[in-house]
């Protein structure tokens, strides 16, 4: 009897270590299983958050949200499906990147049904992942934009180009990047998507690297200001007047002649047709500057055109949307017409010079020396000399030429 009861006692025993163990081997099984999930979970938060960024850097953010739930869904959450919910904040709802414009956050959750553990009730698990993205600081500071243009980036006539960074050149052209007459053009490096030629006695430093995949528009990213109704029309000042100007929107532009000496208050100045003439003997100063160059049906459209004797000492802003952008040419304008900085114009512009659609040219001994300087255009030539400085200490983002997208949080 007592025999029997041993025997029963073990029965009852090994069969419930058994229950326990087999408890046990369902946990690790539904642990793993999750741990798997989350893993899948964080991927597709990555590969969502990279391909936000790399959205913006290319096409600026109207569709970063599709962008980045493409991605996710790549990678096989698909939002608003199988319990997947797939959430982008351009820029982060929080961390470390709420003022970066480039920054992108995916949070990517689902319900994950359990296997051992619904028998004590929990059915499925909510498990989500975040991920942060940001584009990285990028190493040019003149990016030439046209796609095919011969001659994209021009330097002739002996001038002397100095450039304290790198230069990409967009064109496929077999003579994307030209150089002739005697010029020299040094920068710390030059990446051509087409060919490079450089004849009549001109010298380049270092060699530009041919068959280079083209970089795209770096400042795709920027917002343009919004427009608005006319505050001032046709604004000319000349006659060796000293004035001081206001932000606010231009009709007809602005123009600067006969010896006027100018201070531009710090803000956004939006330039509905006319463009801004500088003319000779002008003198302008200001700090914390935005030109947003624009045109419509009853404005046209001008360009930009510093001339012969002009002295001009201007600087961006340092914080806010349009911090290290100087001069910004409204996207959708299609023009031949050009950009001008010529004679001996005393330039000192710290900031972005933003025509993506547009041709920047120098001429007669031009030149840019501010703290820093960036050029992002459609083409460039350069007949006058030119000095471009890399100092973004001023600028808390460093500087708003932006590189490939990078994983931050």
């Amino acid at each position: 009897m007592q025999s029997a009861s041993r025997r029963g006692f073990v029965l009852i025993t090994m069969l419930g270590c058994t229950v326990i163990l087999v408890a046990f081997l369902g946990l690790a099984v539904d642990t793993g299983y999750l741990e798997f999930a989350k893993t899948r979970l964080q991927t597709a938060a990555d590969a969502a958050a990279l391909g936000g960024t790399q959205e913006i850097r290319l096409n600026g953010a109207t569709n970063v949200v599709a962008a980045a739930r493409a991605d996710a869904a790549l990678n096989g959450f698909t939002d608003g499906q199988i319990g997947v919910t797939v959430t982008v904040n351009n820029p982060p709802s929080g961390g470390y990147s709420t003022a970066d414009p480039t920054g992108v956050e995916v949070i990517v959750a689902q319900q994950v049904s359990t296997f051992f553990m619904s028998l004590v009730g929990a059915s499925s698990v909510h498990l989500q992942s975040r991920a942060v993205s940001h584009q990285g600081s990028g190493t040019t500071c003149l990016n030439v934009l046209d796609p095919s243009a011969a001659g994209a980036f021009t330097a002739s006539n002996g001038a002397t180009v100095q450039i304290s960074c790198g230069v990409m050149v967009d064109s496929s052209s077999g003579t994307a990047f030209k150089e002739s007459g005697g010029t020299s053009v040094t920068a710390t490096s030059i990446w051509v998507n087409g060919g490079s030629s450089v004849t009549g006695g001109s010298t380049v430093s270092p060699q530009p690297v041919t068959g280079t995949a083209p970089m795209g528009d770096p400042l795709a990213y920027v917002p343009a200001p919004a427009v608005g109704g006319c505050g001032y029309l046709g604004f000319s000042v000349g006659g060796g007047q000293t004035k001081t100007l206001s932000p606010g929107v231009y009709c007809n532009g602005i123009s600067l002649g006969n010896g006027a000496h100018i201070t531009f208050n710090s803000g956004t100045y939006v330039l509905r047709g006319g463009g801004l003439n500088i003319g000779g003997g002008v003198t302008v100063t200001g700090s914390g500057l935005t030109f947003y160059n624009t045109g419509d049906a009853t404005y046209a459209y001008q360009p930009f055109n510093f001339s012969n004797g002009a002295t001009v000492t201007m600087s961006a802003p340092t914080t806010g949307s349009l911090a290290g952008i100087l001069l910004f040419q409204d996207r959708s304008i299609v023009s031949a017409a050009v950009n001008t900085f010529q004679g001996e114009t005393n330039l000192s512009l710290t900031g972005s010079l933003y025509f993506p659609t547009t041709t920047i040219s120098y001429s007669g001994g031009a030149n840019v020396a501010g703290t820093y300087s960036i050029i992002v255009a459609k083409t460039v030539t350069f007949s006058g000399g030119c000095k471009m400085n890399n100092d973004y200490s001023s600028l808390p983002g460093g500087t708003p030429v932006k590189g490939n997208a990078v994983i931050s949080e």
